[in-house]
């Protein structure tokens, strides 16, 4: 999916970057984000904020339609264009459930077809890791961690697929967050 050019009338012309994090669930992507906006010229936003507005109501584990991606999809490039336009620099986090990795491909042809400049990384661990992340974060809907098992592994295989370059996947497994940072984001957070 693409957004055509007619939706957003103008094309962005300046130094703003934004960082397209993303990754299976428990990989570490919101703390990874958390981290990067602690810089104040970095603002974090969550696909996931999308998502909690437009499942309200519904069921967990209920799957996203075509037409909730494409909703959900075209808030988070406004927001981001938005903030971009306005000078600010962004980490966009999200998950990967698919693939092709819909989500990715669409953020990436957004940000390309307005110029504006990005840096695409996936973290990527173990489905055991995950699930002790998961764990230890104690959410409610973690609780039957066996349950969640084969979604985790699912979403780890879809970051086998042909449209995720090798050079944009960091192995978080066993690397604290400060390193994660120090080694992966903060030459781009602080060289923007």
């Amino acid at each position: 999916m693409a957004w055509p050019d007619s939706c957003y009338h103008f094309h962005v012309k300046r130094n703003s970057h934004v960082i397209l994090l993303a990754g299976p669930g428990g990989a570490g992507k919101t703390s990874t984000a958390a981290r990067i906006a602690q810089h104040p010229d970095w603002v974090h936003v969550s696909e996931d904020d999308c998502w909690v507005k437009i499942k309200e109501g519904h069921p967990w584990g209920e799957l996203r339609t075509p037409e909730e991606q494409r909703v959900v999809q075209d808030e988070v490039v406004r927001l981001v264009i938005d903030l971009v336009t306005g000078k600010r620099n962004v980490v966009l986090e999200f998950i990967l459930y698919e693939d092709p990795p819909q989500p990715l491909l669409n953020y990436q042809n957004a940000l390309s077809s307005r110029d504006i400049p990005f840096t695409t990384r996936i973290l990527r661990l173990s489905a055991d890791e995950v699930l002790r992340r998961m764990k230890v974060r104690g959410r409610p809907r973690d609780a039957d961690l066996e349950k969640r098992r084969p979604q985790a592994e699912h979403q780890l295989r879809c970051l086998a697929s042909p449209y995720i370059q090798s050079d944009w996947i960091i192995d978080t497994s066993d690397l604290p967050l400060e390193e994660v940072y120090a080694r992966h984001f903060q030459a781009i957070v602080e060289n923007v």
